[in-house]
C-alpha cells in the first residue's frame, strides 16, 4: 500500500477519480476508444483501490496500532501484578 509517497492516500483518491471522469470524458469526445477503454479500465481499479485504503484499509490500521498499545500496556499491568502477588 505504500505506492505514491509524495501524496496523500486521500489525494490519490481524488486524483484517480479526476482521471477516471477524464477518461470517460475522452471515451464520449474522440474516436480513440481503445486506449480510452484500458486507460478507463486502468484509472478505475486505481479509484477503487485508493478509495477502499481511504475508507478501510487505513483507519483499521489506526484501530490496530491502537489495539496493539493497550494490549501491551494490560499486559505490562498483569505483569506486574504477578510480579506484585510473588512478594
Amino acid at each position: 500500500m505504500d505506492r505514491f509517497l509524495a501524496i496523500s492516500p486521500k489525494s490519490q483518491m481524488w486524483l484517480f477519480h479526476f482521471a477516471l471522469a477524464l477518461n470517460i470524458l475522452g471515451m464520449v469526445l474522440t474516436d480513440m476508444w481503445v486506449p480510452m477503454v484500458v486507460g478507463a479500465i486502468v484509472t478505475t481499479y486505481l479509484s477503487i483501490d485508493a478509495m477502499v485504503r481511504v475508507r478501510y484499509v487505513l483507519p483499521m490500521k489506526k484501530a490496530m496500532r491502537e489495539l496493539e498499545h493497550e494490549n501491551a500496556t494490560l499486559r505490562r499491568k498483569v505483569n506486574d501484578v504477578e510480579q506484585a502477588s510473588d512478594y
